[in-house]
């Protein structure tokens, strides 16, 4: 049984991955609690929220039950008739105490997002 909640309210593009040769980054998220089955959002297999430097994307609606922790993990898609090239962009893990605030992640492709979240419980 889940003791612990993070909501999730926004992601912000600081940088897209690949700056200057794409026009964006088609971003998706695998979220996993306790190492559970993962969960897409959004969680149709070929959609994406596509971010260019500057854009945020509001997730108010995304609350996340764990016990021990959860893992959420940002994904690029270029190519959507195919999962399986997804591009990993960056993840971060949320344990019990883990407050509220934000998150800057960056990888080496140039790829910079700022995930903000509330600490329910």
């Amino acid at each position: 049984m889940s003791k612990h909640s993070i909501r999730v309210t926004s992601i912000v593009c600081n940088a897209t991955s690949e700056s200057g040769v794409t026009d964006g980054d088609e971003v998706y998220l695998v979220c996993q609690a306790d190492g559970g089955l993962p969960i897409r959002v959004p969680a149709k297999i070929n959609s994406s929220e596509n971010m260019e430097k500057g854009d945020t994307w509001n997730l108010e609606d995304l609350v996340l039950n764990f016990e021990y922790e959860v893992l959420v993990t940002i994904w690029d898609h270029d190519l959507s008739y195919d999962p399986n090239l997804a591009t990993y962009l960056q993840s971060t893990d949320f344990e019990p105490g883990s407050g509220s605030g934000s998150r800057r992640l960056k990888n080496h492709n140039g790829a910079d997002y700022t995930i903000s979240y509330t600490y329910i419980d």
